[in-house]
């Protein structure tokens, strides 16, 4: 519920509104509620559906399997199966003899699957250590072959370099080489000149 009041200034009129409130409700007023409607779902008429079509198996085993768990239209739960053989340790009738045999026949039988799948197993270990030394066999040649190329690289620098010492800067070192001896022998004659006036 709201109220408002109206405050007059001038010739303006400005209605202010109030915060709204909400009235306190009976305790029981959520049953009540909950009573009106189950009253009113009761009057409405009742409206049957379609009827659900027969379930259909694709196969033998599905329809097995649903008879085992639905019972009279109701769900069953199974029975907790054991699948690990029955223990006899000195069979003496027939049955358990029986028994016995195909605890023996289904150990066999489950090391044999068990052989084939390490077999497998190995087979395939194989097949990726093969892929593998192939890989690096593959990366060696290409190593191999990047090494030998700048190997052949470095000899060529080399040697050109060594022709150019040979044809350009030899004679420019042999003729350095000859202006210093003589240099040498003017300095040692000199020498010997001033020496010599000296001693006279």
């Amino acid at each position: 519920m709201i109220e408002g009041s109206i405050v007059k200034e001038g010739s303006n009129t400005i209605i202010l509104d109030s915060l709204p409130y909400v009235d306190s409700t009976h305790e029981d007023y959520e049953d009540y509620a909950l009573a009106l409607i189950e009253e009113e779902m009761k009057l409405l008429p009742t409206q049957l559906g379609d009827r659900v079509a027969p379930v259909r198996f694709r196969s033998v085993l599905m329809r097995q399997e649903y008879n085992s768990l639905i019972v009279e239209n109701e769900f069953r739960a199974r029975q907790a199966l054991s699948f690990q053989p029955e223990k006899i340790a000195r069979p003496g009738t027939d049955e358990e003899w029986i028994v016995g045999l195909k605890n023996i026949k289904s150990r066999h039988e489950s090391e044999r699957i068990r052989g084939m799948i390490l077999e497998a197993s190995k087979e395939e270990a194989v097949s990726i250590w093969k892929a593998y030394n192939t890989g690096l066999q593959c990366h060696k040649v290409f190593w191999e072959s990047a090494f030998q190329k700048e190997k052949e690289t470095v000899e060529e620098i080399n040697y050109q370099r060594q022709q150019t010492q040979q044809h350009q800067l030899g004679p420019q070192l042999g003729s350095l080489e000859a202006d210093y001896q003589q240099a040498l022998y003017r300095r040692n004659q000199l020498a010997y000149a001033i020496e010599a006036q000296r001693r006279s």
